[in-house]
């Protein structure tokens, strides 16, 4: 069962989110199990809705992939997070 991943994230800004992107390459080197990832900026919070084959392989790729670009950019803090699984996953193709 898909794995739905929300985060908010105070005091990260759309400059340093892109620093990561950019560091991490999750856009251009997808992780293993990522099947969508959506993130937005108001009032000052980052939040992010990101979809999961499991939990397990959203956390291996935040132990070995993101914590190292936020380390190496030296970001400090981590989101709020809630995940649990999905209900339903539709996927929309709208090109």
């Amino acid at each position: 069962m898909a794995t739905v991943i929300m985060q908010k994230w105070d005091g990260i800004t759309p400059d340093q989110y892109d620093a990561l992107r950019e560091t991490v390459g999750w856009d251009r080197d997808v992780p293993a199990g990522m099947r969508f990832h959506v993130a937005s900026f108001g009032d000052g919070v980052l939040r992010m809705t990101d979809v999961w084959d499991s939990e397990e392989l959203f956390g291996t790729f935040v132990q070995t992939r993101i914590l190292p670009g936020l380390r190496q950019l030296g970001i400090p803090g981590q989101p709020d997070m809630i995940t649990q699984a999905a209900h339903e996953v539709t996927a929309v193709d709208g090109t």
